[in-house]
């Protein structure tokens, strides 16, 4: 059985989508890891409603891993202490607890 041209078209956009959004969180954690952009900016940058969705679904223990002289068991260790699991995003995490974070992970 063929495929119609129009589900093959959409397909393919919705393929592109997803491709552009991983680059989109592979360049945030880029950034994070050479330093360019701390945790801070991260929470301050997701908190803006008209920012990009990419920064939102970044889960939070990718970019504490990242983070210099933050290395994967303390990055986990930290956001298992403040009630955070591994599949957090970073626009799920609460104020107080941004704070409590960047402090910890400084």
């Amino acid at each position: 059985m063929a495929v119609s041209p129009a589900a093959t078209e959409s397909r393919q956009q919705t393929l592109a989508q997803l491709s552009a959004h991983r680059v989109a969180l592979q360049s945030v954690i880029h950034e994070v890891s050479v330093g360019r952009l701390s945790l801070n900016d991260v929470f301050r940058r997701a908190a803006v409603v008209d920012h990009d969705d990419a920064l939102r679904r970044v889960y939070l223990v990718k970019l504490a891993e990242v983070l210099p002289s933050v290395g994967k068991v303390r990055a986990r260790r930290v956001l298992a202490d403040h009630g955070l699991g591994e599949r957090t995003r970073v626009g799920d995490v609460p104020q107080e607890v941004q704070q409590a974070l960047c402090g910890a992970l400084s």
